[in-house]
């Protein structure tokens, strides 16, 4: 068979028949899966090809294989996207009627996989607008079978479970200012301990005025509301408010602006940290269910070593 371990991106030439034999020796091994990937981006122009004997594959395989090559899929739409949208688009259109017979199957293991990458892709709009869609058209906008609910809120992304991945950043909130987009950027790079070091300063650089401007904040809309009362209460008895109340009201309205300002940085400090542990979690999550995998198929083979020596 094929040693995936010495195989690099891009040292086989795009061939069928090799694609054909690299599909039939996939494993669930994080090496075997990151290295197919990699050859399948380095011939992304192929994609209908590769997308349509992954799609063969895929239903003529046993159960076991069928775990491997959802996490080949995944591995590869998360990490081709930055090169082009060709996997995207050939991926959306056998998914869909795919993983609906999927879900209708006694397939649990592949049910569980295919769950959780629903969940992601939806979250990281791997498909753009049509993710929705695709969730809406196998669930009819329910929760996933056999989902648990607390995955997509709880631990939040970043990174789909395949055990390949290499790096995806998904911020939860709005991004409104210019630093803010410098942050998503800066996150964008580098392996997940630096990318979660790099959040946890940006973190703390912000949340260092944290108090004084929730102070602030609080104690300008107290002074607003008051202003508010004094006004309504002038109007009442036929009176204007004095110079003195108007620079109050003005003053006051800077200052909430100001705390507006230095908390919608904070809220994204908090808002990113919060999206590289998230990531971490899930990161560790689908290498633990790889882990898992993997011990049930030595088990049952050490079964067949066990039952063939009594044979002998």
């Amino acid at each position: 068979k094929e040693s995936f371990g010495s195989q690099r991106m891009g040292d086989d030439a795009f061939d069928e028949n090799l694609l054909t034999e690299k599909l039939s020796n996939l494993n669930s091994s994080q090496q075997s899966i990151e290295s197919f990937s990699r050859w399948c981006i380095s011939h992304r122009k192929k994609a209908r090809i590769v997308v349509e004997r992954w799609d063969a594959q895929f239903k003529s395989s046993s159960r076991e294989k069928r775990v491997s090559l959802l996490y080949l899929c995944n591995d590869i739409l998360q990490n081709s996207r930055r090169k082009g949208s060709e996997f995207v688009n050939e991926f959306w259109k056998v998914l869909p009627p795919l993983l609906k017979k999927l879900f209708s199957s006694s397939d649990d293991a592949s049910k569980k996989v295919a769950s959780r990458l629903v969940d992601i892709w939806e979250e990281r709009k791997v498909f753009g607008s049509k993710g929705l869609n695709l969730r809406n058209e196998l669930f009819g906008g329910d929760s996933a079978p056999g989902k648990n609910s607390s995955t997509a809120k709880d631990l939040a992304t970043g990174k789909a479970p395949s055990p390949a991945e290499s790096s995806m950043v998904s911020n939860p909130v709005k991004i409104v200012k210019r630093d803010a987009n410098f942050l998503r950027t800066k996150l964008a790079v580098g392996v997940f301990p630096e990318r979660i070091v790099t959040a946890f300063h940006q973190f703390h650089d912000e949340i260092s005025n944290e108090e004084k401007s929730l102070n602030e904040c609080r104690h300008a809309v107290s002074s607003v509301r008051e202003l508010e009362k004094d006004a309504v209460n002038a109007a009442a008895q036929g009176s204007q408010l004095g110079p003195e109340v108007m620079d109050d009201l003005h003053k006051q309205e800077n200052v909430l602006r100001q705390s507006i300002s230095q908390l919608e940085k904070i809220e994204t400090a908090r808002a990113a940290l919060f999206s590289q542990l998230r990531d971490a979690v899930l990161e560790q999550e689908s290498k633990l269910e790889l882990i898992r995998s993997e011990l049930h198929v030595a088990r049952r083979q050490l079964e067949l070593v066990a039952n063939t020596q009594l044979q002998l």
